[in-house]
């Protein structure tokens, strides 16, 4: 025996056969479902939420004993007491029947339910009572006979969902939770004769105590699981022994969520607004626990509150999972760095935790046994700066193979050069001095070439000055500015020179004159921000901007020294800075410029503590010197079909997911980032297939030289979205802001739109919280304006599903 509830807002009422037969097969509610189903592949979550909540909601694992609820007039603030079997887990009566949700099954649902079964001993599948398709299409609802032996109802899902090899959702562990039916065509399975007589006294018996105490929590451990493997929460573990209680290993730096949750509720009336409560402490335990909705889940249903809340008709680990989405800003809010601060706990939190540095690093060790230089390259480095490290490198060694070309997927005509534009970003004292010590051994084929070209240009200058003193040298043969091609820059450089050496590094290439690139390095991107705000340099904060595509600049001006002319920039740079430089240099002011997706910003975590004895290689130095120089020599077009392939198909599913989610920022994050999978894999690939190379112009490249650059892309992509997500975020809501005229939601839309589509006036006045005579003049305006109608005396219908 089971219930159901005719509309939210009303109490239960224990559903019969020929009620729960007539349910499924109304034409209604196959119109709902149909309804939800379109409106979930086209991308509206918010309509397919919305239609689901107008399906039949049926409780099958209790029934309830009469209390009384507290209603309040929002409008006079008067309050009634309504008696009744509300749904509520303080009252609740176990049967018995337990259920497990599977979301997001894979596949053809039916065929992995059938594949499931047939995992099952036969006393096993004699306890299926029920199997349907949930509203999504995309997942299965089970109903069948727990085992109070096994333990209570989210034991008894997990014991089951391992014997199915299924993934389940905790949500089901309340007896106060339900399920929305859908159609008769969506039943997979039904045992009508047991699933509507089915009583177990004996579960209720051992467990009807403790669900109304609101502990519905698992008394077992699952196989595998956090909690089994002795990770228990941050800073805490399970020292063995039998399982501790949830409240104790709950912890963050060694204090209880529940005390920091206290600290957090100082002055907060939960009399009021618990679901707004709800959905701000969620959302800042995420700075705690990273976004794991399932184990802030576990921490808010220890607060007796939420427990309430839950027993109301609260979707708790619904309203978790809704905030996980929310931006994540680099700060700790303030509100919870406070409450740490009380308790005695620092509100520091390792803001790089939400990248996954711990993988990458596996990955690039295992590549280092593949790639030349890339073990030398990682020598006595914290795993967590390897990233930084693989990005510079490949900047520098991609920067010596400038005379080489590639054509790219996109508009495969136009000849693409290796161009990078990259920021490694650290904290002070986080060891950034080791991309500059990098910097010095693989760059050093441009900083020797360049030299000569120094010394020209200082006698020039020395010449032009003993001109103005001594006679004898102005009676000499007129002095000639030399044209060089100096590659290297400061940031102290005039843009006029800058200009004058890049026209002027020019080389025959296979017969076809080939434009070489500059390069600037500096170890403080203040340096380089501050020497914008003055003097020729600030002009090349558009040079930097076009560098990445070699896109055409040009200059005008009367004075006789500047260049005259059109030009395409061709310019490389890595700047090491502070969070806070990154911030004068790329903002939410200035995003719109396209700098931000053009950047390849890497983190450099200040981890790991100084070696006293360091591993020590003495070929290391002569490695990377040995590819610099190898990579110099590098000139002609390099045959990238397989990197094209693993690029577009990379980048076209995540913009298929962007599109599914109407995601403008994500969208504009994704473009550029496949020409860094090929910038950075590429040179080391090219060292790797070196004898080819240099015998037959040729890169056989396999799966190890596509997953490089898979992973290359997954770096540059997840760090886009740190650095820059929440700009980008916020410059479309702002553009939609002043563009885009948007309908406001109002509480009096979302009152008609929790109306069922066919209702009485006491639940036109439950759901609007109003007096009878205030809903019998709303309902009349409603009725002249079409928006309902008639269908007998009380009773009304909605024509329009919306208020227009």
């Amino acid at each position: 025996m089971f219930c159901y509830q005719r509309s939210f807002g009303l109490p239960t009422e224990v559903i019969t056969k020929e009620q729960f037969r007539a349910l499924i097969t109304a034409p209604e509610t196959s119109r709902k479902v149909k309804e939800a189903r379109e409106a979930l592949a086209r991308g509206d979550k918010s309509a397919y939420d919305n239609k689901k909540k107008g399906l039949p909601f049926v409780i099958f694992i209790a029934t309830y004993d009469e209390s009384d609820k507290e209603f309040e007039n929002k409008q006079t603030d008067e309050k009634t007491t309504r008696r009744g079997c509300w749904r509520n887990q303080k009252y609740c009566r176990l049967n018995g029947l337990c259920v497990i949700d599977f979301d997001h099954v894979e596949g053809d649902v039916r065929k992995v339910w059938a594949e499931a079964f047939a995992r099952l001993g036969d006393e096993d599948k004699a306890r299926v009572l029920f199997v349907f398709v949930t509203p999504s299409g995309h997942g299965l609802k089970v109903v069948f006979m727990a085992d109070p032996s096994v333990g209570n109802l989210i034991d008894n899902q997990i014991v089951f969902s391992q014997k199915l090899g299924l993934n389940p959702d905790e949500a089901c562990k309340d007896a106060s939770r339900g399920a929305f039916l859908t159609t008769s065509e969506d039943v997979i399975f039904i045992d009508e004769e047991k699933l509507f007589t089915y009583e177990n006294e004996e579960f209720g018996k051992k467990y009807n105590g403790e669900y109304r105490s609101g502990h519905s929590q698992p008394t077992i451990r699952p196989a595998g699981s956090a909690v089994a493997a002795g990770h228990t929460g941050q800073g805490s573990h399970n020292t063995g022994g039998e399982s501790p209680d949830a409240e104790a290993v709950m912890t963050y730096n060694g204090v209880t969520y529940v005390k920091i949750i206290e600290a957090w509720l100082e002055g907060v009336n939960l009399d009021k607004n618990r679901h707004n409560t709800l959905t701000e402490l969620a959302s800042h335990l995420r700075y705690l626990n990273g976004k794991n909705p399932k184990k802030i889940t576990e921490v808010v249903m220890s607060l007796p509150w939420v427990k309430d809340l839950a027993a109301e008709g609260e979707d708790v680990a619904g309203t978790v999972s809704s905030v996980m989405g929310w931006r994540y800003t680099e700060r700790m809010p303030d509100r919870l760095r406070k409450a740490l601060g009380k308790l005695g706990r620092s509100g520091e939190v390792d803001i790089y935790a939400m990248l996954p540095l711990d993988k990458w690093a596996e990955e690039l060790m295992e590549m280092a046994e593949y790639y030349p230089c890339m073990k030398e390259l990682f020598l006595n480095a914290h795993p967590h700066k390897m990233p930084a490290i693989l990005f510079s490198s490949a900047a520098l060694f991609g920067t010596l193979m400038t005379r080489a070309y590639y054509h790219f997927w996109y508009e495969p005509e136009i000849v693409r050069r290796l161009n990078y534009c990259i920021f490694i970003i650290g904290d002070p004292g986080a060891g950034k001095n080791v991309i500059e010590k990098f910097y010095f051994k693989i760059a050093d084929p441009m900083i020797q070439s360049d030299q000569g070209l120094i010394d020209a240009v200082n006698r020039y200058k020395d010449g032009r000055t003993e001109r103005t003193t001594s006679t004898k040298a102005q009676k000499g043969d007129a002095l000639k500015k030399p044209v060089v091609g100096i590659r290297v820059h400061p940031a102290r450089t005039a843009t006029g020179e800058f200009i004058r050496h890049m026209l002027a590094a020019v080389e025959i290439v296979q017969g076809q004159p080939m434009n070489l690139h500059m390069f600037s390095f500096d170890s403080e991107l203040d340096n380089v921000t501050k020497n914008n705000k003055g003097g020729d340099w600030k002009d090349r904060e558009i040079l930097e901007l076009k560098a990445f595509h070699n896109e055409q600049d040009g200059q005008m001006y009367a004075n006789q020294e500047s260049i005259t002319g059109m030009f395409n920039v061709f310019w490389n740079f890595i700047y090491t800075g502070t969070p806070y430089a990154l911030h004068r240099k790329v903002n939410q002011r200035n995003f719109g410029t396209g700098m931000s997706t053009r950047l390849a910003v890497i983190p450099l975590p200040d981890k790991g503590m100084a070696q006293r004895h360091q591993k020590v290689d003495p070929n290391s130095n002569e490695t990377l010197r040995t590819w610099a120089y190898r990579l110099d020599r590098v000139e002609g077009e390099i045959p990238i079909e397989p990197l094209n392939d693993e690029t577009y198909d990379w980048q076209s599913s995540r913009l298929e997911i962007a599109e599914f989610n109407g995601d403008k920022a994500d969208r504009t994050l994704l473009k550029r980032i496949p020409y860094y999978g090929i910038g950075v894999s590429l040179p080391f690939i090219l060292m790797r297939h070196w004898d080819e190379w240099q015998e037959s112009k040729t890169l056989t490249m396999d799966d190890t030289d596509k997953r490089l650059c898979r992973l290359a892309m997954e770096i540059q992509y997840k760090c886009q979205q740190f650095f820059f997500g929440e700009m980008a975020f916020n410059y479309f809501a702002d553009q939609n802001k002043e563009f885009v005229v948007r309908r406001r939601t109002t509480r009096y839309d979302e009152c008609y739109r929790k109306l069922p589509d066919e209702f009485k006036t006491q639940q036109f006045m439950d759901c609007f919280g109003c007096s009878n005579a205030t809903a019998a003049r709303s309902i009349n305006r409603f009725k002249e304006d079409g928006i309902i109608e008639n269908v007998k005396f009380g009773v009304y219908k909605k024509i329009l599903m919306e208020l227009p």
